[in-house]
């Protein structure tokens, strides 16, 4: 008669550890997750200089028509940023109210946009000094402006999911 198959409940041998693989693949998604908020306060400070509303016009334009993200908020985009980069530090070591403060520096910076930048595209008017008419566009740093926002608004929502189901 064979003992070795009827060892199995009485095997008292030291196995590996069984693998951890939903801890490893959730600190892999958290890591994605912060990464894109980092992208989104630095599309926020590229907003900064870029510029977010252009003049158009069939005549040369000069470029002093043209406003970038300072000109048009002042320092409420840095600050959202910079708010926005201490809270993904917090964030990364779980705490609750920062995923939400990430969120929150989103909103904020997607409300801005929407309400005082978004509104102005399409305008049209005379150009100051010439009998040219002219019209408003949207520049690259509306886009990042947008974009930065979106990014931040769901990196906060989904870390503050994440950390729900933990």
């Amino acid at each position: 008669m064979n003992y070795a198959l009827h060892r199995t409940k009485a095997d008292t041998s030291k196995g590996e550890p069984p693998s951890n693989r939903f801890g490893r693949s959730t600190a892999r998604l958290t890591t994605l997750i912060l990464l894109l908020g980092a992208m989104g306060a630095l599309a926020l400070l590229l907003a900064l200089i870029l510029p977010v509303l252009q003049v158009e016009a069939n005549v040369a334009v000069p470029g002093s028509f043209s406003q970038n993200g300072w000109q048009l908020h002042g320092p409420l985009l840095l600050i959202l940023a910079l708010a926005a980069l201490a809270a993904l530090l917090r964030a990364r070591q779980g705490r609750q109210p920062a995923m939400l403060a990430v969120a929150i520096c989103g909103a904020l910076a997607l409300l801005l946009a929407l309400l005082t930048d978004v509104g102005r595209i399409g305008e049209s008017g005379l150009l100051p000094g010439s009998l040219a008419e002219g019209f408003v566009t949207a520049g690259p740093g509306a886009y990042l402006e947008l974009l930065g926002a979106i990014l931040l608004l769901l990196s906060g929502g989904l870390l503050s999911m994440l950390s729900l189901d933990s």
